[in-house]
């Protein structure tokens, strides 16, 4: 990603061809409207002599240069009308392309790549944030090649009328936008302080919305630290970065009120001295503000642009983001749904290993259970089964082929999911299991809602089936969330099936329901389960211990590794000790 790159080609990198000629084009209107504007400024100058002494100038006598006048203005508002129309089209494409870009983008993306701060930083890039940015597509970029072109004509045009105000203009404006370059390197300086910031806030929100019923639990509801802080934070850098944005506006603003007053100490200089007339120095002097205007608007556009470059950074870190090679067709025909791991090594962070030189086989319709202390890579096993992400090394087999062999359709057909976070469509409760197979018969619904425990549900909820399960299931309990998850694995029919700590945190009756709908996919499905719940973890025909470093400790059946008198016996010990607490 290149952040230095011109900001209009950055532009045309997300519109369609179409948008893109039609941006040119309408750049081109402005440009040449703006080329109009400067050649009518210029033409006051020999139009106000021609008054003052009532002569022609090259030929042309006042009511001639008016003539030309009006016929300059005319066609610069046509130009600019045509403009305007084809930069705002091109900005409404624009928008509407980003939104889709980002839209394929996000969807392509590695499922690793979703965190906590993802739903804030996606939601400003495709609302305010892209409003705005679209906005600079079809407005400030027009308008500053417009004015500067405008800025150029009448410099050149002024050598031609006097070369001593010719000279001036010229010294003077390469300073000018040297200066404006150092205000937009400020002004940069400040935005790049800011958005962090804002990003962070957006994240915060995002998750304070989502946390209510764990803050509130905690008696945090209305107090949560991290929101605050990050506002503090916020308020922070938006000092800072109005400070920086400050000083490139105090720079700019001076190199234009400094160039201004050189103009009109000059051109009263040359009415004092004779050159010009009394009328024809008034009049300069006017022309010289309408200048002055004309650099305003361009230090605008330019600041207005660069408020827009932070947000380009975003989306094109977004966009550029890798994306997991892919193949288009999968290589060769899975036999069997026996998982197999080979020396696999995997680090979220770079020479910080979760996981390493894991080996091990689950054969086709067996149940494995995976054990051991927090944080030693559980969950990242089964992530990385469900190609969460890319291995560093060794590699992960379904059958006989790499997942890495598989497209993403197909690696998808082989496996469900049961995780920890269940996440539900605000939907009814019929659809949200539905999504595993939409064309599902009501009598097989009907089974699998029996063997999930979701009967039970639907019989209680007053809107049986059509139960919205609201905004990320929040409507239902976790354990009903887990059991309308689980229902979906059951109706999908995949070949194998992940759990992540499907059985932790669980009442009796949901306990029970999962229990027994574990007892069903062992019977149809390669099962692996992350578990912490001593019953779950007696029913798997072998058991992985991983220690703390991430290395497998022991592999075995239940009675097996309890006879090792090792790793697992300590496991075990322990939660069969803290299944007997109890509160006093």
């Amino acid at each position: 990603m290149n952040k230095s790159k011109c900001l209009l080609s950055r532009f045309h990198r997300y519109m369609l061809d179409r948008d893109q000629k039609m941006h040119k084009k309408g750049t081109l209107f402005c440009i040449l409207s703006g080329g109009l504007i400067g050649l009518a400024l210029a033409i006051m100058m020999p139009a106000t002599t021609t008054l003052q002494t009532q002569s022609t100038q090259w030929g042309v006598s006042f009511w001639g240069w008016m003539i030309v006048l009006a016929s300059v203005a005319l066609l610069a508002s046509v130009f600019s009308f045509l403009g305007t129309k084809l930069s705002y089209t091109a900005g409404l494409g624009f928008m509407k392309n980003m939104q889709t870009i980002a839209g394929n983008k996000v969807a392509r993306l590695p499922l690793g790549w979703f965190q906590a701060d993802s739903a804030g930083k996606l939601s400003r890039m495709v609302t305010q944030e892209m409003i705005s940015t679209g906005q600079t597509a079809a407005f400030f970029i027009g308008q500053l090649l417009k004015n500067a072109s405008a800025v150029v004509v009448f410099c050149i045009a002024t050598w031609f009328w006097n070369w001593q105000l010719g000279m001036l203009l010229t010294l003077a404006i390469p300073v000018l936008f040297l200066l404006m370059k150092i205000s937009q390197i400020c002004v940069g300086k400040g935005n790049s302080l800011e958005e962090p910031a804002e990003q962070e806030i957006a994240s915060r929100v995002v998750e304070f919305a989502k946390c209510q019923g764990a803050l509130r639990a905690c008696h945090v509801g209305a107090d949560y630290e991290e929101l605050k802080d990050s506002f503090v934070n916020s308020k922070k850098q938006s000092v800072r970065g109005l400070w920086w944005s400050a000083l490139g506006q105090v720079l700019s603003g001076m190199g234009v009120q400094m160039l201004v007053a050189g103009m009109i100490t000059f051109v009263s200089l040359l009415g004092l001295a004779g050159d010009m007339g009394a009328l024809e120095t008034v009049i300069m002097i006017g022309v010289t503000l309408r200048f002055t205007t004309l650099l305003n608007d361009i230090v605008s556009s330019l600041f207005g642009m660069e408020d827009r470059r932070q947000m380009l950074n975003a989306l094109d870190e977004v966009v550029d983001t890798a994306e997991m090679p892919s193949v288009t067709k999968t290589k060769g025909n899975t036999k069997n749904s026996d998982v197999s791991l080979n020396q696999v090594t995997f680090a979220y962070v770079k020479d910080k290993p979760v996981i390493r030189n894991i080996s091990f086989t689950v054969p086709a319709n067996k149940m494995f259970a995976i054990v051991g202390p927090s944080g030693c890579g559980k969950t990242t096993i089964i992530k990385l089964i469900a190609r969460f992400y890319d291995v560093n090394g060794g590699n992960i087999c379904i059958g006989d082929i790499d997942l890495r062999d598989f497209t993403t359709e197909d690696l998808f057909k082989q496996v469900s999911f049961v995780f920890q976070d269940v996440y539900l469509f605000n939907d009814s409760l019929k659809n949200n299991i539905l999504m595993a197979k939409p064309d599902t018969s009501e009598r097989e619904l009907n089974e699998i809602a029996d063997l999930a425990g979701v009967t039970e549900m639907i019989q209680r909820l007053p809107d049986g089936w059509n139960t919205l399960c609201g905004e990320g299931g929040r409507a239902l309990s976790g354990g009903e969330r887990q059991r309308v998850s689980i229902a979906r694995a059951l109706l999908k029919h995949a070949p194998i099936v992940l759990f992540d700590e499907a059985t932790s945190a669980l009442d009796a009756e949901n306990e029970t329901n999962i229990v027994r709908s574990i007892e069903t996919l062992r019977k149809r499905s390669t099962l692996i389960v992350v578990a912490h719940k001593l019953e779950t973890i007696q029913m798997a025909d072998e058991i992985i211990v991983l220690n703390k470093e991430g290395y497998i400790a022991e592999v075995g059946s239940h009675e097996k590794l309890l006879a090792k008198n090792g790793a697992y016996k300590e496991f075990w010990d322990k939660r069969n000790a803290s299944s007997q607490w109890k509160l006093a």
